[in-house]
């Protein structure tokens, strides 16, 4: 008998449940020897949150005049990452690049404790719900192939589905998550969740919808999966094949791969440490991660930098598609979040300080990442964990330092 352990994107408050700062979290699912629903800084056992919605006002313009990146003390940064790391606070990888230029590329922490391994700017971590990005890209890239429109319904390109979800959901609600569809990674009990896609897809049909497509908003792993099936069924090509020809290698993101695996079965991958119901740190390398179209993806701080890049400077999309999939949609109000948060395409658009970052985070138990992406300056930050509950801490203090907000460290 299985149980499983799953990343998921919500907190609980009090006995109300809301969406949080770093709330788009999850998309990889591991099964293990213990029932855990965690998130990166959030963890509760309830189904994802609704949360209200509103249309967003971003625009791809920022309102201020980011800092200079290089002017940021990134060795110091480092500095405090390494002390992090000695702490037992931070374990992981950490990219920083403005246009093509490397500012800091470096790895904190144990790769692997049992065999004193420790990490490297090589070493491979799970995306998590970072993999969102890449769906949404397919799909920007389908959208202007004229294979796909942002208006159609799941039943236009997928037989098998209720009249609800068929005729009413569509597209552009599965990237925004406002579709009402749920988690089909998120499970309790004997059940094993599904690994194949097509398995996926058929639990997805049968769950109903919790609410009417595009009147609410919750974070939906299952949206992403449909997503991936429309990418397959448009392209005529499997998705990770799709998204490894037509994202991954025109990036040159050489280390990045979409499957089911072990993490302790893959050459140079971190081991994932993830807090138990005791707080402890456990060893989670054994245990199954299905990669899929919401996330759970193999790479490194070097390729997410490299999509970053891809994605900025047009090879991925053209400059239009880049804006519609990157400019907000949806409203997100997040206790801690910054006044201007919003969701876009598969991806986040925010400001802080009135500067605009994109992009997304993830997690999963024992694996946390966030890629931020500066637009006015060609800058991003990739930072991928193996350890629980460390990114935030991180990410936090890089969007200070490069938004130039009250309380940034000055190393």
């Amino acid at each position: 008998m299985r149980a499983f352990t799953v990343g998921i994107s919500i907190r609980k408050k009090g006995t109300a449940v809301t969406l949080n700062r770093r709330s788009f979290l999850g998309g990889a699912l591991t099964a293990s020897s213990a029932i855990v629903v965690a998130g990166c800084g959030a963890s509760s056992g309830k189904p994802a949150a609704q949360a209200s919605i509103s249309t967003a006002t971003s625009s791809a313009t920022s309102s201020a005049t980011p800092p200079a990146t290089s002017s940021v003390d990134w060795p110091a940064f480092g500095d405090h990452l390494r002390q992090q790391a000695a702490a037992g606070q931070f374990s992981g990888a950490v990219r920083v690049e403005q246009k093509g230029q490397v500012l800091l590329d470096g790895a904190f922490g144990m790769a692997d404790r049992t065999r004193n391994v420790a990490n490297t700017p090589t070493t491979k971590f799970c995306a998590a719900s970072m993999g969102k990005m890449f769906t949404a890209v397919a799909i920007g890239q389908l959208v202007s192939a004229g294979k796909v429109a942002f208006d159609d319904t799941v039943g236009k390109h997928l037989p098998g589905f209720s009249s609800a979800i068929a005729d009413h959901v569509t597209v552009a609600q599965l990237l925004t998550h406002t579709s009402g569809m749920g988690d089909v990674l998120q499970h309790a009990g004997p059940t094993p969740p599904p690994e194949t896609l097509e398995a996926q897809i058929a639990q997805i049909a049968k769950t109903p919808l919790s609410f009417a497509p595009g009147s609410s908003s919750a974070y939906s792993n299952s949206g992403f999966i449909v997503l991936g099936a429309i990418v397959q069924q448009a392209s005529g090509t499997a998705y990770p094949s799709y998204v490894h020809d037509r994202v991954f290698a025109p990036a040159g993101m050489t280390d990045t791969d979409i499957r089911v695996y072990r993490p302790a079965d893959v050459p140079g991958m971190a081991h994932g440490y993830a807090l138990d119901d005791s707080s402890a740190l456990r060893d989670n390398s054994g245990d199954v991660q299905i990669g899929n179209p919401s996330g759970g993806a193999i790479s490194t701080t070097a390729d997410l930098a490299r999509f970053a890049r891809a994605l900025i400077t047009h090879q991925l999309l053209d400059p239009a598609m880049t804006a519609t999939l990157t400019t907000g949609k949806v409203t997100v109000h997040r206790p801690g979040g910054p006044a201007q948060d919003s969701y876009a395409y598969g991806f986040e658009d925010a400001r802080i300080n009135g500067v605009r970052f994109i992009g997304h985070n993830g997690g999963t138990p024992g694996y946390e990442g966030q890629l931020d992406i500066y637009p006015d300056t060609g800058t991003t930050v990739a930072i991928m964990c193996n350890q629980d509950r460390v990114l935030v801490p991180a990410i936090q203090r890089t969007e200070a330092m490069l938004t130039g907000s009250a309380g940034a460290p000055t190393g």
